[in-house]
């Protein structure tokens, strides 16, 4: 069974790598003629942007295996994790259509979620020990 410490640096970076494979799928949908290239980078630079900026903090934060996480990381994560999880839905979805309610959708559920996410993460690095 790997640490502690490698599991959630694995689910630290698999969150922003799923939420970055979303965002590029208004861009095949463009490609393919589904949406127009306007509404495909609309929905693709704001969902690569968070998932930098997650990824960033993720590794800014990490102190490898010299700590370990507490118990109860898992449970700090998930609200995050499923709100980015609902801005990567938003990306899938806008690859197929143009649905005026999908943009703030993803607006709200990026920021929100980059928020939640980004505290969990602080506070799980800071509580490991």
């Amino acid at each position: 069974m790997p640490r502690a410490s490698r599991l959630l640096r694995l689910v630290a970076f698999a969150v922003p790598a799923g939420l970055a494979m979303a965002a590029v799928q208004p861009l095949l949908g463009a490609a393919a003629g589904a949406v127009s290239a306007g509404w495909a980078v609309s929905l693709t630079a704001p969902a690569l942007g968070a998932a930098a900026l997650i990824f960033g903090i993720g590794r800014l934060l990490d102190r490898g295996d010299l700590v370990q996480p507490p118990w109860y990381c898992a449970w700090l994560l998930l609200p995050g994790s499923f709100l980015l999880a609902g801005a990567a839905a938003m990306c899938i979805f806008g690859a197929l259509v143009q649905f005026p309610a999908i943009m703030p959708a993803q607006w709200t559920l990026l920021a929100v979620g980059s928020l939640c996410w980004a505290t969990a993460i602080v506070v799980v690095r800071r509580t490991s020990r």
